[in-house]
């Protein structure tokens, strides 16, 4: 019995062997598939945002690399929401921000409480987005999960449990 289990055993690592070097070597006259990557740095603001696109065939490879501009913070709207408890702390951060040239609205409270921070950005605003890791370092920075939400604000800053002023 034990012999029948090491064959077996044997024959399945033979045949994802098999199949693993099969799919590296492309038969002559068939062409690879194309690939797209898009990467996103939330450690440092960035001051623009890159798009890099890779396409590559059986003879062909080229790049092509878009930058965005980043707005300027007087042309992002950024409301403030405070999921973690403290009294004021939303309200402290809106005027941080607003010091800090962003159009700003009324800071208000947020259920259910996050953790870590969440940047919530509109489509378009990733690289605004980014930026505010100078404020709220560690935040998770995503899409906005619900576009209803907050309407007339690019960003949407929720302060969570692990936020410390």
């Amino acid at each position: 019995m034990m012999l029948i289990g090491i064959l077996l055993v044997g024959a399945a690592v033979f045949l994802l062997l098999y199949l693993f070097a099969a799919d590296d070597d492309p038969v002559a006259g068939e062409s690879t598939t194309s690939s797209s990557s898009d990467s996103t740095v939330t450690n440092d603001p960035p001051t623009t945002t890159t798009r890099v696109e890779t396409s590559t065939s059986s003879t062909t490879s080229s790049t092509t690399t878009t930058s965005v501009p980043q707005r300027p913070p007087e042309e992002v709207r950024v409301v403030v929401l405070n999921s973690m408890g403290l009294p004021g702390a939303a309200g402290r951060m809106t005027q941080l921000l607003a010091d800090a040239g962003y159009q700003t609205q009324q800071a208000d409270d947020f259920e259910p409480e996050q953790d870590p921070s969440r940047i919530w950005y509109r489509e378009g605003f990733a690289a605004e987005a980014n930026a505010l890791l100078e404020f709220v370092p560690g935040a998770v920075i995503e899409l906005l999960p619900d576009p209803v939400l907050e309407e007339g604000s690019d960003l949407v800053l929720v302060l969570g449990t692990g936020f410390t002023e």
